[in-house]
């Protein structure tokens, strides 16, 4: 028997695969057709309600991985942290009193 038990379960699970390909289309485009029959400042108020922080953590990911990558990398060992990476530090001087 060429087929045999594997290849079932390939189908089996290409077959699942796809069903749960289309439910995920199905919901996506019930969302976009609910999120384009909103009036327009609800679409951009809510746009920005995922997106802002979404793309705040996406960079701030992206950063702490350059910054991993770079420390890895450098030749100059023991520099210390980047600014604004001990203890929540900004970088920007306090007032003293």
């Amino acid at each position: 028997m060429p087929g045999g038990r594997g290849c079932a379960q390939r189908r089996g699970a290409a077959r699942t695969l796809r069903v749960v390909l289309e439910l995920l289309v199905e919901w996506y485009d019930g969302v976009e057709l609910w999120l384009v029959q909103l009036v327009y400042p609800l679409q951009v108020a809510l746009v920005l309600a995922v997106l802002v922080p979404l793309c705040w953590g996406v960079a701030r990911v992206v950063d702490r991985a350059v910054d991993g990558v770079e420390a890895r990398f450098t030749r100059v060992r023991g520099t210390g942290t980047p600014v604004g990476h001990d203890d929540g530090e900004t970088g920007r001087r306090r007032r003293t009193a």
